[in-house]
């Protein structure tokens, strides 16, 4: 192993002579911090924990063994030693990945819990192929007074779609059909009636206040249904 600024090539335990000579050479960091060492952003191995002795003797000797590495038998490595003079380890942070897949749903839209939206504009979210992947490309305007008590409504439209909008409690059930019935064209050429969750309750009074509504003075879940 070369000096603390020079990488070195480090070798396995032993390498059959027969292991193929197309494996990918790889370079791994090996951090010496205070208390410990680390491989790449590997956890940290205690200098004080004898579990560890071995390991560092085979370090010591320029060697290593193959599952601290990460490398098969006879596979080629660089191992860099980056010296950190009186630091302690800190576990780097752990970087997102965001999820490449595909997803399905299951059965039908369920009403999700109501959420809270800090603008006066309230965004209609298209349906997708894949829930998680939702856009705000259409928006509709609801007229809300900050100075007013405002609730929030999550919507489920009969295609799937789900809306959420801020309201004030001096609002109506009407406005708020009004605002579904503006979302898109289905449901402007369909009629349809809109509908409380837990229980399921028929919002059949338009002139009611929200904050009237038992059911939404706080906010909450609103389904479309198609008669």
């Amino acid at each position: 192993m070369g000096g603390d600024d020079a990488p070195s090539r480090l070798l396995g335990d032993s390498i059959p002579p027969s292991q193929s000579p197309s494996i990918t050479r790889v370079t791994r960091l090996l951090h010496l911090w205070s208390d410990g060492f680390s491989v790449d952003d590997g956890p940290l191995h205690r200098f004080d924990d004898p579990a560890n002795a071995p390991t560092l003797a085979l370090i010591n000797q320029g060697r290593a063994p193959l599952s601290l590495l990460g490398v098969q038998p006879g596979q080629e490595v660089d191992l860099q030693v980056i010296p950190h003079k009186d630091e302690k380890y800190v576990q780097p942070k752990k970087v997102y990945k965001p999820f490449a897949g595909s997803g399905q749903r299951l059965g039908s839209p369920t009403p999700g819990p109501s959420g809270i939206n800090t603008t006066t504009m309230s965004t209609v979210e298209p349906p997708s192929s894949t829930p998680a992947e939702e856009s705000d490309s259409t928006t509709q305007t609801v007229n809300v007074n900050d100075s007013e008590p405002v609730i929030t409504l999550q919507i489920r439209l009969g295609d799937g779609t789900r809306l959420r909008s801020r309201f004030n409690v001096s609002h109506t059930v009407g406005n708020v059909y009004d605002f579904v019935g503006a979302a898109n064209a289905e449901s402007r050429s369909r009629s349809f009636v809109l509908m409380t969750t837990f229980p399921s309750k028929e919002l059949a009074d338009k002139f009611v206040k929200l904050g009237e509504n038992d059911d939404l003075k706080r906010g909450g879940v609103v389904v479309q249904k198609w008669t």
